[in-house]
Parts: structure tokens; C-alpha cells; sequence
């Protein structure tokens, strides 16, 4: 294994260019390979030298390190494009959206909890109706309104839902 560079260059002192070259040597290969560990072999510094840089903002390395963490996350976008446009029947897209979804998730991953006040609404009205119609038996003529009323209401959240997706599609 080659000696690696110092950043000394005289008594303890720091050599700011040394340094600025080794960060710009990281983030390169950071922007390329999107881990830190394959990034700090690439450009043969250390994690704990990472860690510095970011926790002392060197040479302003955080806003550079987010950059580099950026043209990672288009990378792994413009290779999920390439491969959609690729894709054949069989291939099982998995381990890309588990990615997007990792390093992008703002935009890639739905969040589970987002519920809007008319489908919250509209829950507690289907939740009502289910248990009025189940406590008290109900004649045939009123079965048929009950199912009736049971459809409209499922096609309503369906709408709902539907009208949601499309927001979220929108954003």
C-alpha cells in the first residue's frame, strides 16, 4: 500500500492546499460511488478525517459534501430512467427503488402516515354507518338501502383516495 499524503507540511501546521485537493479527491469519488467507505478508499483518507472536515465545515466541506451526495442521488436516478426505458417483463426493479428510496427519500418514498381530513372524514363516517347497520337487523327493502348507502360510500373514499394519488402525483 502506498504512503499516504499528510496533511501536515511543517511543525503540526495544517496545508490548506493539501487538504482542499484531498476533499476534492473525496468528494469526486463520493459523487461517483455514494458510500464513504468506497469514497475514502478512493481518495485514500480516513472516515475520522471525514468526520473532521464535516464537523469543523473545512474549507466549507459540508455544502460540498451535499453536493456531492446530490450528483450521487441524480446518478442513481438517471440510472433508474435508463433502466425503466430498458426494462423487460421480467426484471424485478427492487433493489433500485430500494436505493432511490434510501438516498432520495423526499421523493421516492411514500410516507405511510399521510392521511388528508376528508379521507379521516370519510373513515369515521364508513365506521358509523358499519356499526348502525350491524346493531339492529333491518327489513329486505332496507338491506338493499343499506347496500346502497355500503357502495356509495366506497365509491366515495375510492374518489377520495384516487383524487389524493393524483394530488401526490401532481407534487
Amino acid at each position: 500500500m502506498p504512503a499516504k499524503k499528510r496533511d501536515r507540511s511543517y511543525k503540526g501546521k495544517v496545508n490548506p492546499d493539501l487538504v482542499l485537493a484531498r476533499q476534492d479527491a473525496f468528494l469526486v469519488a463520493y459523487g461517483e460511488v455514494g458510500t464513504l467507505r468506497a469514497a475514502c478508499d478512493a481518495a485514500e483518507v480516513g472516515r475520522s478525517t471525514v468526520a473532521d472536515w464535516n464537523r469543523s465545515d473545512a474549507h466549507g466541506f459540508k455544502a460540498k459534501y451535499a453536493t456531492a451526495k446530490e450528483l450521487f442521488r441524480e446518478h442513481l436516478q438517471d440510472l433508474a430512467f435508463g433502466r425503466v426505458q430498458q426494462q423487460k417483463p421480467n426484471d424485478n426493479p427492487v433493489l433500485l427503488i430500494t436505493l432511490l428510496n434510501a438516498h432520495w427519500p423526499e421523493k421516492y418514498r411514500r410516507d405511510g402516515n399521510v392521511v388528508t381530513n376528508e379521507v379521516k372524514e370519510m373513515m369515521v363516517e364508513w365506521k358509523k354507518w358499519v356499526r348502525d347497520n350491524r346493531s339492529s337487523p333491518k327489513n329486505q327493502p332496507a338491506i338493499n338501502e343499506a347496500e346502497e348507502a355500503r357502495r356509495n360510500a366506497v365509491d366515495e373514499v375510492e374518489r377520495l383516495l384516487t383524487r389524493k394519488r393524483d394530488n401526490d402525483d401532481a407534487d
